[in-house]
């Protein structure tokens, strides 16, 4: 496999070089599940005896992920994306190839003596094959329900989308996955993944939900990706819900643009395009930090005064900070509204743990005393404010208006937007003036969250 090193691989495979151990009495060599290889193996088989003119494989999967390693002799390993295609040499035994869901792949040209040990995502299913080149290569959307299994490429699809934050990483959908049944989706269209959806099932509703504990969901979708995509992706996702789920509604909540690096509102087309509706319309306020607007006398006022009263602005510590915060953060809410946090505070900790760099907390000091503070959740474009707090002392000092514009002027001047979050209340149809009034003071402007509705 080596003088193939150089060789352009299709989306999602890779080689893995696994340990290898070497003395006078021979080599050894060992895999472990999730250490060495992107999933839980389901399944372990081997092929031997197999003639040099004959082809074995000849199949993709729809959902099982692969690793082959050929254990003795060598064969030529021919795998196809729909897009890209290799012709690999498989002759070392330490190495293997994984193949995500997806990948044609056919092997053939074995040596004498040759084996090849497979282990799988997944156990047997027919179903699950497709043995059809010409049905494989064909621009059909098939729609896959997410698994565990299917985590790594998931994270990786995210990463490198035109519209996808952290939000939609596993490590953060699944922490609350005691309290939403997924059915997160995944369209390949020619083997490769297209999209991804995010989603959860509300069986009493017979509801999709895109997404129920996220603030935004919608198809995440890479730079390729195109308004006849789009269509073809909808058709084949309320086919899907219907067939699968016997659903008759579907909640989609989109990406606001802001949040998106390229255009990426082809879904919005495609929404209008099957008949959605606007359910819910809601208000979020947004600065532009390339272009922005002078803060108003009231908020310039209120800065003043938090420098006389000798505040300071830090970034806030979650092993000693984070709790004097929440403290201040569950009061006002209680105070205020007669509710509390979305979270609780352990998992606010959790989270932090699992993105340390887009989860931050920032906080205005008396001295060594917490009077304000928010939670921003950074994407690297945009930062956005959570669960933003004072305590009367803070609120009497001006606290926030120095904290906010410290975040803009000195924290996150170098990206694009600052994201103050929504100010409406019931459902969007009620706008809290006091609270859009204070953000609009720091130069914010309004980008629009929506919430849409499809009936089957």
């Amino acid at each position: 496999m080596s003088q193939d090193n150089n060789i352009k691989l299709p989306y999602g495979c890779r080689i893995i070089d696994f340990p290898k151990f070497e003395d006078d009495r021979g080599a050894l060599s060992f895999v472990e599940s999730v250490n060495h290889i992107p999933f839980h193996i389901e399944r372990v088989f081997w092929m031997y005896g197999m003639p040099g003119d004959k082809t074995r494989g000849g199949h993709s999967h729809i959902e099982c992920s692969q690793v082959l390693i050929p254990v003795t002799g060598s064969f030529r390993l021919l795998i196809d994306d729909g897009t890209d295609k290799a012709d690999i040499l498989m002759d070392s035994a330490w190495r293997g190839m994984l193949l995500p869901p997806g990948i044609w792949c056919e092997l053939r040209d074995f040596a004498p003596n040759s084996s090849v040990m497979v282990l799988t995502s997944h156990t047997f299913r027919t179903e699950d094959y497709v043995l059809d080149h010409p049905e494989y290569s064909s621009n059909n959307v098939v729609a896959v329900q997410y698994e565990p299994a299917d985590r790594e490429l998931w994270n990786r699809f995210v990463k490198s989308s035109k519209n996808g934050t952290f939000l939609f990483d596993r490590g953060y959908m699944d922490y609350h996955s005691d309290r939403f049944t997924d059915c997160s989706l995944m369209f390949y269209k020619k083997g490769a993944l297209l999209a991804l959806l995010p989603a959860n099932w509300l069986k009493d509703e017979n509801t999709v939900q895109s997404h129920g504990g996220l603030t935004y969901g919608g198809l995440i979708t890479g730079a390729n990706f195109t308004a006849e995509d789009a269509l073809e992706v909808f058709r084949c996702a309320i086919d899907w819900m219907k067939g699968n789920l016997g659903a008759v509604r579907w909640i989609y909540k989109p990406v606001p643009r802001i949040y998106s690096s390229l255009p990426a509102d082809e879904d919005l087309y495609a929404l209008s395009q099957n008949g959605a509706t606007i359910k819910k319309r809601e208000i979020s306020s947004i600065v532009d930090l390339t272009k922005r607007i002078p803060l108003s006398t009231l908020r310039k006022r209120g800065f003043k005064k938090a420098t006389k009263s000798g505040l300071t602005i830090v970034e806030g510590n979650f092993e000693s900070d984070i709790e004097a915060y929440w403290n201040i953060l569950t009061e006002l809410l209680k105070e205020k509204y007669g509710s509390h946090p979305v979270h609780t505070l352990g998992e606010i900790k959790l989270l932090e743990s699992r993105f340390p760099e887009n989860i931050r907390l920032f906080v205005a000091k008396d001295g060594q005393e917490i009077v304000a503070g928010t939670l921003v959740y950074d994407t690297g474009t945009v930062a956005k404010t959570q669960y933003i707090a004072s305590s009367a002392q803070g609120r009497a000092s001006g606290a926030l208006d120095m904290l906010f514009s410290t975040l803009m002027d000195d924290v996150f001047n170098d990206h694009r937007y600052m994201d103050y979050g929504t100010s409406t209340l019931v459902g969007g149809s009620n706008l809290n003036e006091g609270l859009i009034s204070q953000k609009e003071g720091f130069g914010a402007r309004a980008v629009v969250y929506d919430t849409y509705e499809l009936l089957f």
